[in-house]
């Protein structure tokens, strides 16, 4: 069978288009993913690149070489950009672009300097197989653990790509061929056909990539408070049972905080409820910062009211988190159009017991949440009465 290069050029491009054609139709339901734009960017600039192969002998040197691989090479930089951005690296373009114009240099070097095919494509063939490397390797190094098997997948296929540019190194060139890399022989033509499969295993190496990431955020979404990033209701129901059965089955201490900031209603009623959202991102933010516990589940319950369940937590011990957050929340104020709103939180705190169901346990919280409200806000109560404590209130007030 003859394996014509200039054919082989032609089916490549149709299957790529094809490709690409389906990934950018996806932008119109997936207008989301950022990712997902520049491996298409990246694939239409390939394109063009392959086009520009296709017309040698038809077009100048400078468009059907050097200009040709210049382009490869940036999509090539761009799909290393999209895989860095979807194992949630920063991507800086000093370097990439340093590369992109040596490696045009380089190869215009060899095509008008000191004119050598077999060169240019081995120094082609190396620079792809050190990219796929790189691809492979974030996915490898960086990919978290909800999107490991996609990464694992893609970086098979990275693994099998560079293996076969690096065989195609070692493929000899037709001594006839001259320049002209369409009458490169052969063996050049077959590295043609592993390159159309391997380029469409990449293709779907990347589709997989973003089904996973999509499956991933839709679970994530399922569970997730919007506003906050907090777990939502259900949720914290959900994880929280799961979480106090374990406790229970070891024999360690469960204890759960309940707090509600004041007066939240007189802030969106003055200032707006784009300034309740404002406060509410602010409160995250403390909570984050300070409120550090292993296995915590932290949730936005409803409202202006949230949830901690603090796993292996003593009562003593939640009390000392929960009058922390207190006084972090006293002495920060959320800031909206340059205004400075105060806030602070009525904190409610009570500890499992044997046999306590999450529910009851919320419940005991939540009596101790309104005790503090009763009390004159801004301070923290236990659920028990035997073991009553109260936090010293607070100046601030809203």
């Amino acid at each position: 069978m003859h394996l014509d290069i200039p054919t082989l050029t032609f089916v490549s491009l149709l299957m790529g288009i094809s490709a690409t054609l389906g990934f950018t139709a996806l932008i119109s339901v997936l207008h989301n993913q950022g990712v997902l734009r520049i491996w298409v960017a990246s694939m239409w600039i390939a394109m063009v690149g392959v086009m520009l192969i296709g017309f040698r002998n038809k077009i100048p040197d400078l468009f059907s070489i050097v200009l040709a691989n210049a382009l490869l090479v940036t999509a090539n930089v761009l799909t290393l950009k999209g895989i860095a951005q979807h194992v949630g690296l920063a991507f800086r373009w000093r370097w990439p672009g340093c590369f992109i114009l040596a490696y045009s240099g380089c190869l215009a070097w060899f095509a008008y300097v000191v004119p050598d095919l077999s060169t240019r494509l081995t120094i082609g063939s190396l620079q792809a197989m050190a990219f796929n490397l790189a691809y492979a390797y974030l996915l490898l190094r960086y990919g978290e653990p909800s999107i490991r098997t996609s990464c694992r997948i893609a970086a098979a296929v990275m693994f099998m790509n560079a293996g076969f540019y690096l065989v195609r190194v070692f493929m000899p060139v037709d001594p006839h061929a001259g320049q002209d890399i369409m009458m490169a022989g052969t063996p050049v033509a077959a590295t043609y056909v592993v390159g159309i499969i391997a380029g469409m295993a990449t293709y779907f190496a990347l589709l997989q990539l973003i089904t996973e990431r999509l499956m991933v955020d839709l679970r994530r979404a399922a569970h997730t408070d919007g506003l906050t990033g907090l777990l939502n209701r259900s949720a914290i129901v959900a994880k929280g049972r799961a979480s106090l059965e374990r406790a229970a089955q070891r024999g360690q201490p469960f204890s759960l905080i309940i707090f509600d900031l004041d007066y939240f209603k007189q802030i969106n009623d003055r200032w707006g409820h784009d300034a309740g959202d404002a406060v509410l991102r602010h409160v995250t933010t403390v909570l984050r910062e300070h409120v550090h516990w292993p296995g915590l589940l932290a949730s936005r319950y409803g409202g202006e009211e949230f949830v901690l369940a603090l796993p292996d937590a003593t009562l003593e011990q939640a009390l000392a988190i929960a009058e922390r957050l207190r006084q972090a929340l006293a002495h920060s104020h959320a800031r909206v159009d340059h205004h400075a709103i105060p806030v602070t939180a009525s904190i409610g705190v009570a500890a499992a017991r044997p046999g306590t169901r999450f529910e009851q346990l919320v419940r005991q919280a939540d009596e101790a949440m309104y005790r503090t409200k009763f009390d004159g806000r801004n301070g923290v109560s236990t659920a028990n009465p035997d073991d009553f404590r109260f936090a010293e209130v607070g100046n601030s007030r809203c």
